[in-house]
């Protein structure tokens, strides 16, 4: 863990909007909008109901809301995602549960063919 990093704890409950250029370790609960510059992480008890951008993510807890990651968005075993994603690379692991519609971009490729 590094000293820019934002911890929520299991017995923590935000509502409202977080924001940060660090890290982002959810084990607790957020209702609002999340969005950090750097990597989400979602504990296998974590609860988000929000809004959701980073430039990676790792989910093992419960996400209610759209998820918009810049690069690797990945599910493990205990996740549970409601809302739509977008992401460059997605890793979803057996167990994980995902409702909504998957998005996934090649800024490179899309760059490439258009003219």
């Amino acid at each position: 863990m590094r000293s820019d990093d934002t911890v929520i704890g299991q017995s923590i409950k935000i509502e409202g909007d977080l924001a940060s250029e660090g890290s982002i370790i959810v084990e607790g609960e957020v209702s609002g909008s999340v969005k950090t510059a750097a990597t989400l992480r979602v504990g296998d008890k974590a609860k988000i109901t929000a809004e959701v951008s980073a430039k990676d993510a790792f989910v093992a807890g419960q996400v209610n809301g759209n998820m918009q990651v810049a690069e690797k968005l990945e599910l493990s075993s205990t996740a549970t995602v409601n809302g739509d994603v977008s992401a460059k690379i997605l890793i979803v692991e057996s167990g994980a549960v995902l409702n909504g519609k998957c998005t996934m971009t090649r800024t490179s490729a899309v760059a490439n063919n258009e003219g």
